[in-house]
């Protein structure tokens, strides 16, 4: 999922702000391959007339959305935290301090998860490793750009701050009612 160039959308046009069009077909596809290896139980739930499409969700998550994030201890014990969440290029990418625990689990054990919910509305669930936006990184303008307009300051004025973002192995999306999350948002 390439470069990291902001899209502006036309006045009419509300739609992802990051995802090209070739991002969200492999967002799709993600989603498609994850819910096909459902166990019966999962599948019941998220059931394909509670599926988000790719472009339902990239919509949905524009701007700040807050996640659980999960981690693991070097002795496997899990650990989840809130973080700020912005979607960028069909992945969520976070920002937190160097010394934070979950960044030292990070360094050693690069997998993890995130899930966005707001009850039983929507649930956005991402599974996969991380991967580190150093300012060395090809997408670190774009993701500091896009974090410092939402914010309205820099983030690397805020103290010892690190970008990261989660590359998902498996990504799903339900909402009990899909019809509630248009491809397109309202103007």
């Amino acid at each position: 999922m390439g470069g990291l160039s902001v899209r502006s959308p036309s006045p009419r046009y509300h739609g992802p702000v990051f995802e090209t069009d070739e991002e969200l077909a492999q967002m799709q596809r993600l989603f498609d391959e994850t819910l096909a290896r459902a166990n019966p139980h999962m599948a019941s739930i998220v059931s394909s007339d509670r599926r988000l499409t790719a472009r339902q969700v990239a919509t949905y998550l524009q701007g700040t959305k807050h996640v659980a994030f999960s981690t693991v201890t070097p002795e496997g014990e899990p650990r989840v935290s809130p973080l700020d969440a912005l979607f960028i290029h069909g992945r969520f990418t976070m920002s937190t301090g160097q010394r934070a625990t979950k960044i030292r689990h990070l360094r050693a054990n690069p997998y993890c998860a995130a899930a966005h919910m707001d009850g039983d509305r929507i649930a956005v669930v991402a599974n996969g490793r991380v991967e580190w936006i150093t300012r060395e990184h090809p997408d670190h303008a774009g993701i500091h750009r896009a974090w410092t307009d939402t914010y309205g300051s820099d983030p690397y004025t805020w103290g010892d701050v690190v970008f990261f973002r989660l590359n998902p192995a498996t990504m799903w999306a339900y909402a009990s009612r899909p019809e509630e999350f248009p491809a397109i948002a309202k103007a």
